[in-house]
Formats: structure tokens, C-alpha cells, sequence
């Protein structure tokens, strides 16, 4: 056997190794998986995905021609060695037929299935992101074959005739927990936790921050004496920290690191000597994807911006599991919730600025559909939205066709903060003051 030959049995060997890799990565994309598992996609789709310059599907098939052409190549490799053993016999013996075979099969298994599945469950793939420069070359040299591939499944499309009868479409994921719960293998608390956990997959972090308004921040330049003072009267444990205005935050202060500051030295010593790296997200990532960053990388807090870098508000990953689980208290927070709605005679409803588009179709139990025309995710930015203004105390907006009948009961110049809901009308008494 030749040094050629060596060398083209062992780059084939590994180049069928790391595509085959690259395929089992891509099978695995979108399915709930171990979390040791998961590093491999979650470190592929940050770190290498996005320097490929391919889309997902066309980075698969390219992955999956290049896994079969260097099969083609080891088996092409295999048989010149045999030719080279015995080039004057016009056919192979059985035995020399029997140990190519095997050498092949051996061949795959060990460099299609064994490696490749070594390296997705035993390491956290951030190998490949080292090499993703000669991953996207092995790709890109896949682009012509893969095109001529795409052409002809683009003309068997075509050819196809079209199908007489629609497919039955798929039950809803209500239909189905109405049906858990009446063959008793749901109730209606874990009903209700999986309809929330449906929800969440498309809920964009602006949906479930703390709006700018209601963030708790502290300039970096106050003492730490002055800052446990604030604690003292706001009971947080993690505070964002500007340098002169909110859209300037320059860490995440902890109560927790007081604990190690003398009396003295607090008097001194500002909150910027003790503020921690600041992570900023954008308005319009989706929650779960967030809350599966913020677990990986063991963070509690993140600043949320707007299009245009400003702060827009702040996430915490107690508010995206509140999403799920709904809310969670501790010991300092009271009973009584301001954002809570108060219902009034006649079934009307005064609720805060805040209150959740959501909640209050829950609350009326009416699709109101107004997910799909508005942006705004609150009751007070939802009838601003409307007006194309802030309305002022006393105005009344009617919502669509709804029946619903909204009056500002109070507002800023800025912003609407508290709201009466008339349900609608079926006579005259109930008639809007």
C-alpha cells in the first residue's frame, strides 16, 4: 500500500467523520434534548452557523453529499489497493473480495456512526468552531453537486399532481387537552401549565419584561451606604447601574457583595467599584430562547434594548418562568398586587395601565384578535395605540367589534395608568356614565 494511498484512506476517514457530524447535528435541531447534549446545537448555532454564509437546509444537504462522496472515495480507495496486490489477476479471489468488504463496513461504522456519536454526547462542540474555516471550504466545494440535486427535486415538485383532497389537519393543542382532561389523565392545573408552556414558544421578551418605567436603577456615582439604604426600602437583589441616564447602564449591582464591605469603607467607596458586566438582549427575541441562554450561561438578569439601542425595559429569568408557572412570591412581597384588577357591580372591571391584552381576554373570555392588528402588549399602550394619542381622564374607546368599552380613569402626558372595562352591552342601563 502506497503513502497516496495512506494518506487518501485517512482524509477520507476524517472528512466523512466530521460530516457525518455535521449531519447528526443537523437532525437534532428543534428536538428537546439532554442538556450535555444541546451545548453541540447551541455552540454549531452560534459560533459556526453563522460564518458558513449557507442557509440550515442547504448547509444539511451539503453535509450529507460530502458524507457520501468520501464513502465513495474509501471504497474507491479500498479497491486500489486490492489492484495493486494483484494487478495480474483479471478478478479478485472471494477471500480478497471478503476482507474489502469488511474493511469497508468497519470503514462506516466506526467513521459514520461510532465518532461522530462519541463526539456529539462526550463533547460540548466547541472544537468545531476552531475549524470552521476548513468545515465551510468542505461545504462550499459541495455547492455544485448540491445545486444539481436541488434542480431535479425542484422538477420531481413539479411533476408531482397535486393532491385531490386537503390532509386532514392536525388536532389543536386545546382539542388535546380537552381530551386529557376528560379521559382523566389531565386536570386542570397541569391543562392549564401546558397551555402556558404552549404560549411562551411565541411570546418575544418585550411581552414579559418590566417595562422602562417601572425599572429600579441607580446611578454608578451614590455611595454604597446610600445604595443599601435604597435596598433597604425596595427589597431587590440585583440593580442596574447608569452612568447618567437609564440609557447608559454600565453593570448589574448584587445586595449580596455588601456583605463583605465594612461600615467605613461604604461610606467611600461608590456602587461602580462593585457592579458586575451588563448583558443586553433585544426586544424581539423569543423568551424561550432567551431563558435557554440565561440557564446555560447561569445569569438571572439581562437589560432589554429597542431597535434604536435605547433601554427598553429589563427581563429577569423569574419573569420568564412566571410565564410557565405563573407568579412567584417570596416572603417580602405582599399579598395584594397593584396590577391585580378590581371587579365592580354590573361586571365592569378597573385595571392598571399594565394590565396585560392577554389577561384581559381571559378576563371577558372573548377573542378580541388584537394580536394580529396591534403592537402593544398592555391595556394603556393598546388604547393609546388606537387613539394614535394618549387619552386623556374620561374618554372612552371603543374596542373593534368587540362590545368592549374602555375609560380612561387616569393618565400623564406619558402614559395611561388606570382604566375602567365596561363589558358589553346588552341594554341601555349599562350604559357608560
Amino acid at each position: 500500500m502506497s503513502w497516496l494511498t495512506i494518506t487518501l484512506l485517512a482524509f477520507a476517514a476524517l472528512v466523512d467523520t466530521f460530516a457525518a457530524y455535521i449531519s447528526r447535528l443537523y437532525s437534532e435541531f428543534g428536538k428537546i434534548l439532554p442538556r450535555e447534549v444541546q451545548d453541540n446545537l447551541d455552540e454549531w448555532e452560534e459560533k459556526v452557523e453563522p460564518l458558513l454564509g449557507l442557509t440550515r437546509e442547504h448547509a444539511a444537504l451539503c453535509a450529507t453529499v460530502l458524507q457520501q462522496l468520501t464513502l465513495a472515495v474509501f471504497a474507491l480507495a479500498i479497491g486500489s489497493v486490492l489492484f495493486d496486490r494483484a494487478p495480474h489477476v483479471a478478478r479478485p479471489t472471494y477471500p480478497e473480495i471478503a476482507q474489502a468488504i469488511l474493511v469497508v463496513v468497519l470503514a462506516v461504522v466506526f467513521c459514520n456512526q461510532l465518532l461522530p456519536s462519541l463526539l456529539f454526547t462526550h463533547t460540548k462542540g466547541r472544537w468545531a468552531a476552531r475549524l470552521v474555516w476548513p468545515i465551510r471550504l468542505l461545504l462550499w466545494l459541495m455547492t455544485p453537486v448540491t445545486a444539481i440535486i436541488r434542480f431535479f427535486f425542484s422538477v420531481a415538485s413539479l411533476a408531482e399532481k397535486p393532491v385531490a383532497e386537503e390532509d386532514e389537519p392536525a388536532p389543536d393543542v386545546e382539542s388535546l387537552l380537552e381530551a386529557g382532561e376528560e379521559e382523566g389523565i389531565l386536570e386542570e392545573s397541569d391543562r392549564e401549565l401546558v397551555r402556558s408552556a404552549v404560549e411562551f414558544g411565541d411570546k418575544l421578551v418585550r411581552e414579559v419584561m418590566t417595562p422602562r418605567p417601572q425599572v429600579f436603577a441607580v446611578p454608578q456615582s451614590i455611595t454604597l451606604e446610600r445604595f443599601l439604604e435604597m435596598l433597604k426600602e425596595h427589597n431587590f437583589s440585583r440593580v442596574p447601574v447608569y452612568e447618567r441616564t437609564l440609557d447608559s447602564i454600565t453593570g448589574i449591582a448584587f445586595a449580596h457583595d455588601l456583605l463583605q464591605i465594612a461600615d467605613e469603607e461604604a461610606r467611600i467607596r461608590t456602587v461602580s467599584s462593585i457592579q458586575h458586566p451588563a448583558v443586553f438582549v433585544p426586544e424581539t427575541k423569543r423568551g424561550y430562547e432567551l431563558l435557554r441562554e440565561m440557564q446555560r450561561e447561569k445569569q438571572h438578569m439581562r437589560i432589554v434594548i429597542d431597535e434604536y439601542g435605547g433601554v427598553a425595559g429589563l427581563v429577569t429569568i423569574e419573569d420568564l418562568l412566571e410565564e410557565i408557572v405563573g407568579d412567584i412570591r417570596d416572603e417580602h412581597e405582599k399579598d395584594a398586587h397593584i396590577a391585580d384588577p378590581q371587579e365592580e357591580p354590573g361586571g365592569v372591571w378597573v385595571v392598571p395601565g399594565d394590565f396585560p391584552v392577554d389577561e384581559l381576554q381571559r378576563l371577558f373570555n372573548l377573542d378580541l384578535d388584537v394580536d394580529e392588528r396591534y403592537e402593544a402588549t398592555t391595556l394603556g399602550g393598546l388604547v393609546s395605540e388606537i387613539e394614535g394619542r394618549i387619552p386623556l381622564p374620561g374618554e372612552v374607546v371603543l374596542l373593534d367589534h368587540s362590545g368592549l368599552r374602555i375609560q380612561v380613569v387616569a393618565s400623564t402626558d406619558r402614559r395611561v395608568d388606570r382604566l375602567r372595562i365596561f363589558p358589553p352591552a346588552k341594554e341601555e342601563a349599562t350604559a357608560l356614565p
